[in-house]
């Protein structure tokens, strides 16, 4: 046997510091990423999921195929820390490339990517196709990278602690990218920033390749002091099947509670772009730590098997904690019950379950002598499970049994997994390690299990007059004062109150308004249909023959009777054909031109609906507007002389009506402005009344016409202010604003 060979200190935080380069630009890219492909393929959970499950599957990929090329190849075993130079050197050029034709050939991959009304098999085929194309030779290069550097290194702990420096990395590419990249330089060159960083580590790489040689063929390190006992045990029952096994199971249940865990910081914290960033390099920062921590456990005398069996206990008495907390956390003001609940829904078991994996890869079995080769194995065989836990999850089991159920799932799991090493290791178990499994066990029993089928309660489940959840998240509606009805997705208002005044006037006048200066009234399209109100309203002129309604979020659609007689029942109208999926990906995907195209989000600034106010969007719709056609508009919040600068670019003609607070109802076209539909009114509606009478105009269309007076002036005083930015795909300026206030940058409409 060969003696170990131990990095010297400073060359192993050298290795550290690629390392966490490399994790950190992989993160960038995959940032950058989800947001091209929403745009591409719409902004839905399973459009997200099949950006992740690709990228997951390019890592699993590249990190089979080093494994075989690190037993087969041998000038890859002689030169590996050149060979890392020159993969992510690669990574870079590769990257770089998928991220540019991402934001500059959006029709190309639009042609590609299918009609979001096609059945959900054969659009997630499509969108499966598309993602591959793009970021397949990427994410395998980026698989790559952590077998080639593990050929460096013999010393299980030093390989853990790679791994977990890697990890770090990426937590800090998530902040990195949403909080300075993107703000500061858009899609495409924070993409050139992280690729120029893949490249200094290609120069480092190749400049001290000399310095570090490659592991002897069957060197093996020492043994970390396990008592013979329990090592002889250890080694017969955790054997190169059983590890792998391990590294399946945990690869699963990581990615499946990372669904969940993203799901419970949004319903505490809030839905912009900010939280996502802040959830996912949370998750990460904790596993990466764990796994550094796991170099420490590896010295002390305490065998794989017991701190195996000690992070799944203490991970289900996380949960069990969690879930006594859930109901006064997410309905109380106080910030730290909240902070505590997070602590251990997610902190905890995340550090624990970041365990798991780097201890499977730390624990090379007998006849591997290439333990790079090992990593490559173990760390392939985990991503594919990451992989599949991301599917099953986000796809399915999410929309089965809900976040509460995925939690109680995985916790199902961890106890299958409890028992498994409970009955293997009996022989040598401590009362102390029967205590803690009984603790575990009886937690699930008597917490997890009963509130498995219990949606997590972000409202008041008296005043909750509907409460679901699906993929796109925790649907309520709640009974207000005056027979007001409040309608929100996880935490984000989707709509102003139904039943108030102001809410019928101002969705039917995002219908009112384009009608009346319309050329023509054939066909129209509504992006966020929401309560109906819109839709319904469009239904009640005769002379409009067709109207397409696109809501993203299905809960919305599935209840629109709650929302009757306001939406004058629109879901019955044959003229009214109901799409859900997402508006802007419909929109270029159709090839229908219309006359009037109606938009009503409620939120400029969440991830998804920002992409309705950038410039490339308006030149689309523009693009799909019959000549002279109209688009109407709903804009509103502190930015609102921005949002109509967005507009007046694309649009030369532009009138205004007052909405909700400071906010207008837009009408914008390529042609000037004129009533067409006044004789529609006059003639067949009562000079209006019947039109206007239900949104409080008594006088009818010339009521109409005061309103316009009005919203003439308040355009003037928005053209006198320059705008502060513009909003573009490749610039998302407006979904990262930094929102005015102590919580702007988790909430901006509530």
């Amino acid at each position: 046997m060969t003696a170990p060979t131990t990095l010297s200190r400073s060359r192993f935080r050298f290795l550290c510091a690629l390392l966490f380069c490399t994790g950190m630009t992989s993160l960038v890219f995959q940032i950058i990423w989800l947001r091209g492909f929403g745009i591409i393929l719409g902004s839905t959970i399973y459009s997200m999921s099949c950006v992740i499950t690709v990228f997951m599957l390019g890592l699993a990929v590249g990190s089979f195929l080093m494994s075989r090329l690190l037993e087969r190849g041998r000038w890859l075993a002689a030169h590996p820390l050149a060979a890392y130079g020159g993969v992510e050197l690669l990574v870079g050029l590769s990257a770089l490339l998928v991220t540019w034709t991402l934001f500059t050939h959006q029709n190309f991959y639009l042609s590609l990517s299918g009609s979001p009304t096609a059945p959900l098999v054969m659009l997630l085929a499509r969108q499966f196709t598309v993602c591959t194309l793009l970021i397949a030779v990427p994410t395998t290069l980026m698989g790559m990278t952590l077998p080639l550097v593990s050929q460096l290194v013999t010393d299980r702990r030093q390989v853990s602690a790679l791994y977990g420096i890697n990890t770090i990395g990426g937590a800090t590419g998530s902040i990195v990218a949403s909080f300075v990249l993107i703000y500061y330089l858009g899609c495409i060159r924070a993409g050139a920033v992280a690729a120029a960083l893949n490249g200094l580590i290609f120069c480092a790489a190749m400049l001290t390749s000399r310095y570090f040689p490659p592991v002897p063929a069957g060197a093996v390190d020492a043994e970390d002091g396990a008592p013979a006992a329990t090592a002889a045990a250890e080694n017969r029952l955790l054997g190169r099947p059983l590890l792998l096994t391990l590294a399946v199971f945990s690869g699963f249940i990581a990615l499946s509670c990372e669904i969940t865990w993203t799901r419970f910081l949004s319903l505490a914290f809030g839905n912009r772009v900010y939280v996502t960033s802040i959830a996912l390099a949370l998750i990460l920062l904790f596993m990466g730590q764990a796994a550094r921590m796991s170099s420490a456990l590896l010295r002390g005398p305490d065998p794989l098997w017991r701190i195996l069996l000690y992070s799944c206990a203490f991970t289900l008495i996380s949960f069990s904690a969690a879930f006594l907390l859930e109901r006064p956390a997410l309905q109380a003001s106080h910030p730290g019950l909240v902070v505590l609940f997070i602590l251990v829904m997610v902190v905890f078991p995340a550090t624990a379950l970041g365990l798991l994996f780097p201890l499977t890869l730390a624990a090379r079995p007998s006849g591997m002598d290439n333990p790079a080769s090992w990593v490559g194995l173990v760390y392939g065989f985990n991503t594919l499970a990451s992989l599949v836990g991301s599917l099953a999850s986000g796809y399915v089991l999410i929309n089965l049994i809900g976040s509460n159920g995925l939690i109680a799932f995985n916790s199902a799991l961890l106890v299958l997994s409890l028992l498994g090493l409970v009955y293997a290791f009996r022989q040598h178990f401590k009362p102390s390690d029967h205590a803690l499994a009984a603790v575990a066990g009886l937690g699930f029993l008597a917490v997890i299990l009963p509130r498995s089928t219990e949606v997590p309660p972000v409202v008041d489940a008296n005043t909750a007059v509907v409460s679901s959840e699906d993929a796109h998240g925790i649907f309520s509606v709640v009974r207000m004062d005056e027979g007001r009805l409040r309608v929100l997705n996880n935490r984000t208002d989707l709509v102003y109150l139904y039943g108030d005044p102001t809410t019928q006037y101002v969705q039917e006048s995002q219908a009112y308004l384009p009608i009346l200066y319309a050329p023509q009234l054939e066909k129209v399209l509504n992006i966020g249909s929401g309560y109906g109100i819109t839709a319904g309203a469009f239904s009640r002129v005769a002379e409009v023959r067709s109207i397409e309604a696109v809501e993203i979020v299905p809960a919305l659609v599935e209840h629109a009777n709650l929302f009757s007689p306001g939406n004058h029942r629109y879901f019955d109208n044959p003229r009214i054909q109901v799409h859900v999926t997402d508006g802007r990906h419909f929109l270029a995907t159709t090839p229908d031109r219309y006359d009037i195209i109606s938009i009503n989000v409620s939120d400029p600034y969440l991830p998804g609906s920002s992409s309705l106010f950038s410039r490339e969007f308006y030149e689309m719709a523009r693009s799909r507007l019959k000549p002279g056609g109209v688009l109407a508009q709903h804009i509103f919040g502190p930015d609102v002389a921005s949002l109509y600068h967005g507009i007046h670019e694309v649009f030369p003609h532009v009138k205004a009506i007052p909405a909700y607070g400071n906010g207008l109802t837009l009408i914008a076209s390529a042609e000037p402005l004129k009533p067409h539909q006044r004789e529609v009114f006059l003639s067949k509606y009562d000079e209006g009344r019947a039109l206007f009478g239900p949104i409080g105009l008594e006088n009818g269309l010339a009521g109409f016409e005061e309103l316009i007076a009005l919203g003439d002036e308040k355009l003037q005083e928005l053209a006198s202010r320059a705008p502060e930015f513009q909003n573009s795909d490749d610039m998302p300026t407006l979904e990262f604003r930094r929102l005015p206030g102590k919580v702007g940058l988790f909430y901006s409409n509530n």
